[in-house]
């Protein structure tokens, strides 16, 4: 009989060669661009046969939203940790403008116009990371009673927009504009998180 992919046997799940190829293909994807992301490339990292790599991963498309999907876990759960913060919106600023290197949220982006399953898990990330902002904008301004300028998802929006505008510029040497935004940012920080020191 032969196996078929949905009944061929694989490799374990989070065990260390997974993550080893889920390392090589975050690696790879940082450093030569998701076209490089091939499964001989992933093996010539990992120091393994080509065929290993579809022990562990049906398609190079599974291997990719599975390197997405731990990414974005690890953010997720950074930005969940600034909700119990003292100043929980400074802290999530400062995750946001100290993300995951912005080359790679590029490169996870072009490759989910070509990849249903990965676009579907972007959504997912970007509605639970918004919705994380969101409840953190909520909990400083009710603790300050401020009306904000802008409705809370909207201001999540447009810091996430910035930030990451602004790490994809700094990345290549921009910095116009920089310390202005900064500096408004700091503005309204003060305004709903007033540090007391």
């Amino acid at each position: 009989m032969t196996r078929t992919a949905a009944t061929r046997r694989m490799g374990p799940v989070g065990s260390t060669n997974w993550h080893l190829m889920l390392d090589a293909a975050e690696a790879t994807i940082l450093e030569e661009g998701y076209a490089a992301l091939t499964s001989r490339r992933i093996a010539e990292r990992v120091d393994v046969k080509q065929r290993l790599i579809y022990y562990y991963f049906q398609t190079m498309d599974e291997l990719i939203v599975e390197t997405f999907r731990r990414m974005a876990i690890r953010e997720l759960e950074r930005m969940r940790n600034t909700l119990l913060a003292e100043m929980p919106l400074r802290e999530l600023w400062d995750v946001c403008i100290n993300t995951t290197d912005s080359r790679v949220t590029s490169e996870f982006m072009a490759l989910a116009h070509r990849n249903e399953n990965l676009r579907l898990e972007v959504v997912n990330f970007v509605e639970e990371s918004r919705a994380i902002q969101v409840e953190a904008i909520n909990n400083s301004l009710a603790r300050m009673n401020t009306v904000p300028p802008l409705d809370p998802n909207g201001l999540a929006l447009l810091a996430t927009g910035v930030a990451l505008a602004m790490t994809r510029e700094s990345a290549i040497g921009v910095r116009s504009g920089h310390a202005a935004i900064m500096g408004l940012i700091g503005n309204f920080l003060d305004t709903v998180e007033a540090q007391t020191n």
